[in-house]
Formats: C-alpha cells, sequence, structure tokens
C-alpha cells in the first residue's frame, strides 16, 4: 500500500505538468489565445531548440563507464523483445504494417523519461534513482531513435519506390520513357 506521504510527493511531482499541459489546451481550444500557426511555431521551438539542448544537458551529465550494466541491458532486451514481436506481428498478421510496427514500438518502448519520468521517479524512490533514468535517456537518444529514424527513412523509401528523372527534371513513367527513346536514370538513396 502507498503510503500518503508518498501519494503527496507524486502528487506534487505530477500537477505541475497536467496543469500546463490543461493551460496549454485550453489556450488553444477553449480561450483562443494561441492560432495554430503559432502553435507550430513553439512546436518547432521545442522540437529543435528546447529538445536538443534539454536531452544534451541530461546526456552530459552522466558517466559511460559507471552505467549499470544490468539495467542497460535488461532495458535493451525488453526492447528488442517487443520490436521482434512487432516485427512478427506487421509481417504476418492482414492488420500488421510497417506503420503500425513504428507507431506501436515507439508507443510501448519509449516513454517521456525526459519531461515527466524524471520528476515522477524522483518523487517515488528519492533523487538517487535519478541516474537510472539517465542512462535510459541517454541510451533512447543515442540508440533507440536512431533506429525509429531508420524505420522512417526505410517506410519513405518504401512508399516512393525508385525515381525516375529526365533531362529537364520533370518524372515520366519507365513505359512513356523507354517508349521514347528516353534513357531512364534510377537514382537511389
Amino acid at each position: 500500500m502507498i503510503s500518503a506521504s508518498a501519494f503527496y510527493d507524486i502528487f506534487t511531482a505530477m500537477v505541475p505538468l497536467y496543469v500546463a499541459m490543461f493551460l496549454a489546451y485550453g489556450s488553444v481550444k477553449w480561450w483562443r489565445i494561441f492560432t495554430p500557426d503559432q502553435c507550430s511555431g513553439i512546436n518547432r521551438f521545442v522540437a529543435i531548440f528546447a529538445t536538443p539542448f534539454l536531452s544534451l544537458r541530461i546526456i552530459c551529465s552522466i558517466n559511460p563507464y559507471k552505467m549499470n550494466l544490468r539495467f542497460i541491458l535488461a532495458d535493451t532486451l525488453q526492447k528488442l523483445l517487443i520490436l521482434f514481436l512487432l516485427v512478427l506481428w506487421g509481417s504476418f498478421s492482414s492488420w500488421g504494417s510497417l506503420d503500425g510496427v513504428i507507431t506501436l514500438f515507439s508507443i510501448s518502448t519509449l516513454p517521456n523519461t525526459l519531461i515527466i519520468g524524471i520528476p515522477l521517479l524522483s518523487a517515488m524512490y528519492g533523487v538517487e534513482s535519478n541516474g537510472l533514468l539517465i542512462q535510459i535517456v541517454v541510451l533512447q537518444g543515442l540508440v533507440w531513435y536512431t533506429l525509429l529514424l531508420f524505420l522512417f527513412e526505410l517506410k519513405a523509401k518504401m512508399v516512393k519506390g525508385p525515381q525516375i528523372t529526365v533531362s529537364m527534371g520533370s518524372e515520366v513513367s519507365p513505359v512513356d520513357a523507354q517508349s521514347s527513346g528516353m534513357e531512364v536514370v534510377y537514382f537511389s538513396l
């Protein structure tokens, strides 16, 4: 059973985060303080500046030689197992797709540890437990987000297919190009 003081610590860690989310939602939906263009600008600022700088601050605070290898191995194995099961589902299920694998992998294994996880873990287990979560953040930033980028590129390549260009840069179908005597050049990334 959770004690009243532990509940209070968790509550005080989570309330500021959820109040900020509620105010952000209300300022767009009900009060019309921000326009969709302004929200897009705020999102770009967070994606381009705030998140990378916050991640860099967290990543620079860790000593890679003092990481808990058993903890890292356990986290890596659970993520690889989930990815393996999702790839099997995506390959053999009629509902499975690469989009579904990417989305479910990111939802199930890559939580928002940087913003919500660190304050919540500090409230639950104390400040000394932050080291473990920081290790997870470092690996997410260096390994798992890179894997997601690879999967997104793979998806884009599968959807786009080979590009056919003609001397002026216009695109033509391979049948039209070959029937008119044009040289077909395939570019791949």
